[in-house]
């Protein structure tokens, strides 16, 4: 049974067929009435917390930027975005882009400096010393986390499966400093870095 529902959003107001409609958690897909298929990318309160954001400034922020087909925050304090295929090709090719960026500010610093990320931003090498302020690089390395995070869903990650795994290392030595992820907090004190010398 298909139901036509009229949406307004992104500053663009359409009519969809929406057809298999679920409610698993994961990335759905449904298809718009020209055949276009249309993305919902959902972003959990894990996600919210690390972008910095509430619900409503993350609704706020991609509606203005207007990248999407439409943008809402569900009854759990979760947000979904709806995208096209080519508005997906745009959030994923922005998240390499803004790291590419973030890099370059991040060797401002000095030029041994470097944020690192594999293919499937599931993992982040961040090379630093201490000469670089802690809340600096804490700034830099969560920016990060949620750069390869919003690629991951953005991608087709579930909202609750995607990852991202921090290693930290000595910028002087190239020896690792600590190891965290996504769902644990990332610390490290003096003994780590006297350990990567």
């Amino acid at each position: 049974m298909a139901i036509v529902i009229m949406i307004a959003g992104c500053g663009k107001e359409q009519i969809q067929n929406i057809k298999n409609i679920n409610n698993d958690g994961k990335t759905e897909k449904t298809i718009q009435n020209n055949e276009e298929e249309i993305i919902k990318v959902d972003f959990s309160q894990k996600f919210l917390n690390i972008s910095g954001k509430s619900a409503e400034e993350t609704v706020e922020e991609i509606k203005d930027g207007g990248n999407c087909l439409d943008i809402y925050e569900n009854e759990d304090g979760t947000v979904t975005v709806e995208i096209n295929k080519e508005q997906q090709e745009y959030w994923m090719d922005s998240r390499g882009t803004m790291m590419e960026e973030l890099q370059e500010q991040l060797q401002e610093y000095d030029q041994n400096y470097r944020l690192e990320h594999n293919d499937s931003f599931t993992e982040i090498n961040a090379y630093y010393n201490l000469e670089l302020p802690a809340d600096k690089a804490i700034v830099y390395v969560r920016y990060a986390e949620f750069l390869c995070a919003s690629y991951q869903l953005f991608s087709g990650v579930n909202s609750d499966e995607w990852k991202v795994v921090i290693n930290v290392y000595n910028s002087d030595t190239g020896k690792l400093v600590k190891t965290g992820d996504s769902d644990v907090d990332l610390t490290y004190d003096n003994s780590d870095w006297e350990a990567s010398k």
